[in-house]
């Protein structure tokens, strides 16, 4: 289900997470700022890599992000399959 061409991705929130993200005009250094305020020190090039799906993501840091973005926390989650962007499978 998480698969393209046999390269798996490491979480199914960072799609989603872009999204809300972009979608409330909040950069990547913003929202890093604010993890951190909300106790989460994570750098720009950690938050790219969660929403490219290239790195795990903690349970208290979707908890973080969805208190960042001022969501209920099963708005991370989406019920639609997950698509592989080419910079993902060009890391594979």
């Amino acid at each position: 289900m998480y698969y393209k061409d046999g390269c798996g991705v490491l979480n199914v929130v960072g799609p989603k997470l872009k999204s809300l993200r972009n979608g409330k005009n909040i950069s990547q250094t913003e929202f890093s700022r604010l993890c951190k305020e909300k106790g989460v020190k994570r750098s720009v090039a950690t938050i790219s890599k969660i929403e490219n799906q290239l790195r795990s993501v903690y349970d208290y840091e979707v908890q973080i992000f969805a208190d960042v973005l001022g969501i209920p926390i099963d708005e991370l989650y989406s019920n639609e399959q997950v698509e592989i962007g080419d910079d993902v499978q060009d890391a594979c």
